[in-house]
């Protein structure tokens, strides 16, 4: 097939770089600083910089699993493509398709929208306070705004998101750097320590779950991998890349911001509505804390492209299979697929309102974000399994790459689901897990439905791969 055929989608499209511009979207590195940053404050007050290399180090792991699966597979459903290759399951494979396809909407529809409105309300109270429902047609301004971005084609996208995201990267790297210097005489290891925590370990474990989710989005070059040259050889490289950059400008930006406004005071860092402005502000001036408020609006809305293109990636892939309409596989003259995008959407949209009107627009994100953890922290369990498994079966097992790296993984993330479901996360936040377990016996119901009427399209659903 022509790569530039309206009939699937632009092969060799991108460049490692813009394939990497997907992960860096989807992370939205500058975004994380401004809100993962509270939330674990709140958790952990001043180990916050060792949380984050901890969890660096578990993203590590869960990223070499799939750099090794990346050299294997390449799809637009890579996920499902994975779990096919290393259970020879279509069931595990239809799972993965839905679960992921549930993260990607989710975190689109609630790190990447909600989010950026949630960001607005902190920076602007008073005038949200006057019109409480100023988020409504901000977050639909941002959903139009976006889906049209992604109906012009993924290298335009990619290309936008590729400068903006480096251009992120690099102050936050220069910034840290600076507010370290100015900072010199208060330089501690404290911030590596247990101390500030009084060496509560069990804290320390639970604050993973949501420690680890920092980094979440660092595997987004996945979802673009038919779009890619060379997929085999670059989307392992854009995987090691983004996670690489992204490392150091997060966590520099963590020890910065803790020697900044001090160790001590890292619980009540966790109260302040925008604490990485106030600190930009006071100590390297309000021009420099207006740019960094600017590269956290517009990190979000990437964030909000990235999570979408993946899942619509997602859902051609699925409809290819036979799994969804054949309507959701065609794509336009630009190699989009046209329904998913625009449905894509639409379900950001319905999502933003409903959530927004029940909880409110912080607390949505967050509901969103949440109740999409399991799914993703079970799915890179399954692939690590996979992994052993796949190489084992062919005989090339490597018993650092394709064993102890995928059982670390598979205890670290296993620790994390634990710790996040029990005791039971409050309300609104333990809807989310019901509605997690309402989700799987859908897509048991589902897989099992088209298994008994169509049992062709069920055994070959994951197969393809370039």
């Amino acid at each position: 097939m022509d790569k530039n055929s309206p009939e699937g989608l632009r092969k060799g499209a991108l460049s490692p770089w813009l394939a990497l511009a997907n992960s860096l979207a989807s992370n939205a590195p500058i975004a994380v600083t401004a809100l993962y940053f509270v939330g674990l404050a709140g958790l952990v007050g001043g180990t916050l910089t060792l949380v984050v290399i901890l969890a660096w180090l578990i993203y590590l792991a869960m990223t070499i699993v799939t750099y090794e699966w990346s050299k294997v597979i390449a799809s637009a459903y890579s996920w499902a493509a994975i779990m096919k290759a290393g259970y020879n399951s279509s069931g595990i494979s239809f799972f993965s398709a839905w679960t992921y396809l549930y993260d990607y909407v989710t975190a689109s529809s609630g790190f990447g929208v909600l989010g950026l409105t949630s960001f607005a309300y902190l920076i602007f109270p008073q005038f949200t306070q006057e019109y409480p429902w100023f988020w409504i047609p901000v977050s639909l301004i941002i959903i139009g705004e976006t889906t049209f971005l992604m109906y012009e084609g993924i290298r335009p996208t990619s290309k936008y998101n590729l400068i903006t995201g480096l251009i992120e990267i690099s102050f936050l790297i220069i910034t840290s750097m600076v507010l370290i210097a100015l900072n010199f005489h208060k330089l501690t290891l404290e911030p590596l320590s247990l101390s500030p925590i009084n060496g509560n370990a069990l804290l320390l474990l639970t604050s993973m779950i949501f420690g680890i989710s920092t980094f979440g989005g660092t595997n987004g070059a996945l979802g673009v991998a038919e779009e890619t040259k060379d997929p085999k050889k670059n989307i392992p490289k854009a995987l090691i890349m983004t996670l690489t950059l992204v490392g150091v400008a997060i966590i520099l930006n963590s020890y910065a911001q803790e020697i900044s406004y001090g160790v001590g005071k890292m619980f009540n860092y966790a109260n302040l509505p925008d604490p990485g402005i106030i600190i930009y502000s006071s100590t390297l001036g309000i021009p420099i804390a207006i740019i960094y408020a600017a590269l956290v609006f517009n990190s979000f809305n990437s964030s909000t492209i990235g999570f979408a293109v993946s899942g619509i990636r997602m859902i051609y892939g699925m409809a290819r299979d036979g799994a969804l309409p054949k309507i959701f596989y065609k794509v336009n003259k630009k190699g989009v697929p046209e329904v998913p995008t625009l449905l894509a959407g639409l379900l950001n949209a319905a999502l933003v309102l409903s959530t927004g009107f029940l909880f409110g627009p912080l607390n949505a994100a967050l509901f969103l974000i949440t109740s999409s953890v399991v799914f993703t922290y079970l799915n890179h369990m399954l692939a690590s399994i996979g992994l052993i498994k796949y190489h084992y079966k062919n005989r090339t097992l490597n018993l650092v790459k394709h064993l102890l790296i995928p059982m670390i993984t598979v205890l670290a993330l296993g620790a994390a689901i634990v710790t996040s479901l029990y005791p039971a996360p409050p309300p609104p936040f333990v809807y989310g897990v019901y509605i997690s377990i309402a989700f799987i016996v859908v897509i048991i119901g589902l897989y099992f439905y088209i298994k008994k009427k169509n049992p062709h399209i069920a055994n070959k659903f994951g197969d393809y791969s370039l």
